[in-house]
């Protein structure tokens, strides 16, 4: 953890934080991961004026570990984001990934000052696509279905990660990347892949954003322009980017059109 971030207990839960002042933004992690994955982008919002906080979701490290991890449904996840939005006031909310799902289905009732649906899993309302596989990944992939029909905790092989979420790094940075990432539970995949959590967002007020990479390989830039359409998002996409982009070579580029976006929807006077 770099030195400037520190890290609280909110809802029971290990949360990052950096910065003092300014609008508060709460970055929720993604399937498998953790709130390090966040740290550049709070480094970067946070000298850019902003408070930023990241949570790491029940059963994930530094958390202690569930062994029934595998039951853990995504509204349990909910109830966690949920808590610690209560702890820290309004905020803009920014999800990534299956983190993007609960941010969804959060903005339904939080007090926010804008959401982020950052390469978002959908809910009920946009069909799941999968993305092009060649066979190796295929029969790769079908390996975890055993384990998601028994409820167990799951975390992608070293082949599909490496195929999926970090296609866009060099391969001794996938394998470093890959065993950062822990397990996670099966039945929220199988509520994403089912379609079974819905998120109506018609009479949300705050401005929303949806933001993908163009070579995003886990959640296409195809489905995560339905899931804009859906909800009336702004949508962003990010150039040479891939699911990862918040970490892959040239994220700040990222990172800028993000606050550009931000500063122009979210004036700080209304945060």
């Amino acid at each position: 953890m770099p030195a400037e971030i520190t890290q609280e207990t909110l809802n029971g839960l290990a949360v990052d934080r950096i910065g003092d002042d300014g609008p508060r933004i709460l970055f929720v992690h993604g399937s498998s991961g953790g709130s390090w994955y966040w740290h550049g982008f709070m480094g970067y919002f946070a000298k850019h004026g902003y408070r930023c906080h990241a949570v790491n979701l029940r059963g994930h490290g530094p958390n202690p570990a569930l062994p029934e991890l595998g039951k853990v449904s995504l509204r349990d996840y909910v109830e966690d984001v949920q808590g610690v939005i209560e702890a820290l006031g309004p905020v803009i909310l920014v999800g990534h990934s299956m983190g993007g799902a609960i941010a969804q289905v959060v903005a339904q009732h939080a007090p926010l000052h804008a959401a982020v649906f950052a390469a978002p899993a959908p809910v009920a309302g946009v069909k799941f696509r999968n993305p092009p596989m060649n066979l190796r990944m295929a029969l790769h992939s079908l390996r975890v279905i055993p384990a998601m029909v028994r409820k167990k905790a799951i975390k992608p092989s070293y082949r599909v990660a490496a195929a999926s979420l970090f296609n866009c790094f060099e391969p001794a940075q996938q394998k470093e990347l890959w065993q950062q990432l822990q397990p996670e539970s099966a039945t929220v995949a199988m509520e994403v892949l089912k379609g079974s959590i819905e998120a109506d967002l018609s009479h949300v007020r705050f401005p929303m954003l949806t933001a993908v990479g163009a070579e995003d390989r886990t959640t296409t830039p195809e489905m995560v322009r339905d899931i804009a359409r859906y909800h009336g998002t702004a949508f962003e996409e990010f150039p040479g980017h891939g699911h990862m982009f918040m970490i892959e070579p040239g994220w700040q580029q990222c990172a800028d059109r993000l606050l550009a976006w931000l500063r122009q929807a979210v004036p700080e006077s209304a945060a």
